[in-house]
């Protein structure tokens, strides 16, 4: 049996936790969107890195989301456009979250030599083809008309763009623009960005690790 004090103490820790919840959920919409989301959408980038015109941009002339990420790899283009060359072609997988793009099976920690060279058009997993490209530089490809889990569709490009550095280094530029339709498209795009981050964070490294083990392995 409670005491008359220990319901008072019961009941006052339930509205303080309920009040907490109350102030402490809309703070943290208002920092993730005004601060959180800003940067997680530019992750890695540098000047005008996340701004400037690339390859396939005039695709979604208007979208209504767009990341922009980027990372230096220890290696030269050479090294790191064959990983480029064979992502998400025949179950190779998109480097990132293999859990959401590639029906859980881990991406290819190898060179496929079954693979002939990519083309404009070809058919990827996931619903995407490439779109455009130029060997040993950038990689573009997406997929319209995209159904989602909300009813509607979207259009989605997402380039890989490698630039030279000194030294034999590299600069790998990954941009997701994209279009969603329907009344439940901005909901869809916010969930999208969060798994898009994780994602993109993941394929930024593991093509990295990829590159610079081939690297050394070349050395």
């Amino acid at each position: 049996m409670y005491s008359g004090e220990e319901f008072r103490e019961d009941e006052l820790a339930r509205r303080s936790f309920s009040s907490l919840v109350r102030v402490g959920i809309p703070l943290f919409g208002v920092a993730y969107y005004l601060y959180l989301r800003p940067h997680m959408r530019k992750a890695g980038t540098r000047y005008d890195e996340s701004t400037r015109p690339l390859p396939g941009d005039d695709l979604i002339a208007s979208p209504n989301f767009e990341m922009t990420r980027a990372v230096n790899i220890d290696a030269a283009p050479d090294a790191v456009w064959p990983w480029i060359a064979q992502i998400g072609r025949n179950g190779t997988g998109f480097y990132g979250l293999d859990s959401l793009t590639n029906q859980g099976v881990p991406s290819a920690a190898y060179l496929r030599t079954d693979l002939p060279a990519p083309q404009k058009d070809d058919v990827l997993d996931g619903g995407y083809r490439t779109l455009a490209l130029e060997p040993g530089h950038y990689l573009l490809y997406g997929g319209f008309d995209l159904p989602t889990p909300t009813g509607g569709t979207t259009e989605r490009t997402t380039l890989l763009l490698l630039e030279r550095r000194e030294n034999d280094k590299t600069r790998l530029l990954v941009r997701t623009r994209g279009y969603t339709y329907g009344i439940f498209g901005p909901v869809y795009n916010l969930f999208y960005e969060l798994a898009d981050y994780w994602h993109g964070m993941a394929q930024l490294r593991n093509i990295r690790q990829r590159a610079e083990m081939l690297a050394q392995l070349s050395r």
